[in-house]
């Protein structure tokens, strides 16, 4: 008799946007930039530690975090690099990504692409698009 296999495939419900930002600055830096031009304050949280099974190894990643009371809305600002890897192997090319979880309007997340592309410093800031990375778990982690 043949054993039967079930998958179980996680979805995510997208209560959530994400960004990729391009910048040299370090993400402490980073961070002071967009308070100063946002009238945001980003406070750096406790390093995200994971494993990465291919790799063999932990990574440790930065982050830091900016809740709006007003719009209901949470920022998350984590560095995209580590020594040991990326967080989302299929972004390479984006230094920091920023995930913004909440009660989401276009015209909000517009605004806070706005903002962060006029600060010199920052080369780039786009919308991710959720459906081509392939580890979303990592999305859940944070």
């Amino acid at each position: 008799m043949a054993v039967k296999k079930h998958k179980l495939e996680m979805a995510i419900d997208e209560d959530f946007s994400l960004l990729g930002m391009v910048s040299d600055e370090t993400g402490y830096r980073l961070c002071w930039l967009i308070n100063r031009a946002l009238g945001t304050s980003f406070l750096r949280l406790d390093d995200l530690e994971l494993y990465h099974r291919r790799l063999d190894r932990e990574q440790v990643f930065s982050i830091y975090a900016f809740s709006d009371e007003d719009a209901m809305l949470t920022f998350r600002i984590i560095r995209n690099r580590a020594e040991e890897g990326f967080f989302l192997d299929e972004l390479k090319n984006l230094d920091y990504l920023i995930h913004i979880q909440g009660e989401l309007s276009p015209e909000k997340i517009d605004s806070f692409m706005k903002g962060t592309a006029a600060i010199p410093e920052v080369r780039m800031c786009i919308p991710v698009d959720l459906a081509k990375i392939r580890n979303q778990e990592r999305l859940l982690l944070w």
